[in-house]
């Protein structure tokens, strides 16, 4: 009797185990099929498309032939020539990302490419006018005037274009920074740099004039001996300089970005704070490309031939060298996420140390930087 009721509590005990392992099973079955859904609904590719506005800052030298750095007055000059011939200081360009991300993988796929360009002129002529006598037919007549004018005239023209553009392949570091809700990502790979920048300036200058007085013998219509004031330029010059300047370099690069959520949860709908970090060594080279000539005239009198005539001839100038550019860069935003969309406003900065030779004559290593706000839209399929 005793032994079947062991039977009978043995059979109920093992109804009891298998119904809560199929119970189990069926629970993870459903866990299972629902992570896929999700995961399914995970988008894998995401791509983005976006503006932004950069400010520049370069060392390109400004075109100052001999006669502007004489040290003699110009009072007619509010402007330096020197100021006149800065190129743009922002431009404007877009960017395009692709992030390719692996089912079931920490890993990622990110091709992104960056694009700006500025084109610039400028036209100042500034100059003084002064009036003097010039002279009078006798001594009871009114004297005549003229106006005498010095001036200087500076007309400039730049064009500049830079493109960034990363291959890289990214892991996902699950980095928290506020307890958690935030991710993170390392990027390693291949980041590529091509700068170009091209200049015109046109200089005419009439710095100086005078006045003499100028004996005129009696005539018969001017019985009495006059002397006239005659008015003139005493210097006139002329110069004209085009430069082209270009950069070209790739070599590797690591970065790091990360979103903290501020609201929401990260993986859905969340308001976020995006940062990042970046460091690259470019290795390529600078070119430069141009010519300049400058031409003057020392002017005696109205009447009387040039003094003297001085030309310098046109002076070539080609320049290439092999350069090694480190870049450091990084930006800070805020993004609106949703599963499949982002919307991200934020502020980025790249500079590229000693990536332009910025001189005329002589060679001269010139920083290229560009920082400013971007603004980028994102869609996940």
């Amino acid at each position: 009797m005793s032994e079947l009721i062991n039977i009978r509590g043995n059979n109920v005990v093992i109804r009891k185990h298998l119904l809560a392992t199929v119970s189990a099973l069926s629970l993870l079955s459903v866990v299972a099929s629902q992570a896929k859904t999700e995961d399914a609904d995970r988008p894998t590719v995401w791509i983005e498309l976006g503006a932004q506005l950069e400010r520049m800052q370069g060392g390109e030298e400004p075109f100052l032939p001999p006669f502007l750095r004489t040290g003699a007055p110009r009072p007619f000059e509010t402007i330096p020539s020197a100021t006149i011939q800065r190129p743009p200081r922002y431009a404007f360009g877009g960017e395009g990302k692709i992030t390719f991300l692996p089912e079931g993988s920490d890993w990622s796929l990110v091709a992104a490419v960056r694009y700006g360009r500025s084109n610039g002129n400028k036209h100042v002529h500034q100059q003084t006018r002064d009036v003097h006598q010039s002279g009078r037919f006798t001594s009871n007549d009114n004297p005549f005037f003229v106006s005498l004018t010095n001036f200087g005239d500076t007309a400039t023209s730049h064009k500049q274009s830079q493109i960034v553009a990363d291959f890289m392949v990214g892991r996902d570091v699950g980095l928290g920074l506020l307890g958690g809700n935030s991710a993170a990502t390392v990027d390693f790979g291949v980041r590529f740099a091509q700068f170009t920048a091209s200049s015109t300036t046109t200089l005419r200058d009439k710095p100086d004039s005078f006045k003499e007085r100028v004996p005129i013998p009696p005539t018969p219509f001017f019985p009495s001996h006059h002397k006239y004031i005659t008015n003139a330029h005493n210097h006139s010059f002329y110069a004209f300089n085009d430069m082209k300047r270009g950069f070209s370099g790739i070599g590797p690069t690591l970065s790091m970005n990360g979103s903290q959520a501020l609201s929401g949860n990260i993986d859905e709908d969340a308001l976020t704070f995006d940062w990042g970090m970046n460091a690259a060594v470019l290795f390529g080279r600078q070119k430069v490309k141009g010519s300049h000539n400058t031409s003057g005239i020392y002017m005696g009198n109205f009447a009387a031939p040039p003094i003297s005539r001085y030309t310098k001839p046109t002076k070539f100038i080609t320049r290439s060298r092999s350069v090694t550019v480190p870049n450091l860069g990084g930006f800070a935003g805020l993004s609106l996420r949703y599963t499949n969309a982002k919307v991200s406003l934020g502020y980025r900065a790249d500079f590229f140390f000693g990536a332009m030779d910025g001189g005329i004559d002589a060679r001269k290593a010139a920083n290229q930087s560009f920082h400013g706000p971007f603004a980028t839209i994102a869609l996940g399929l």
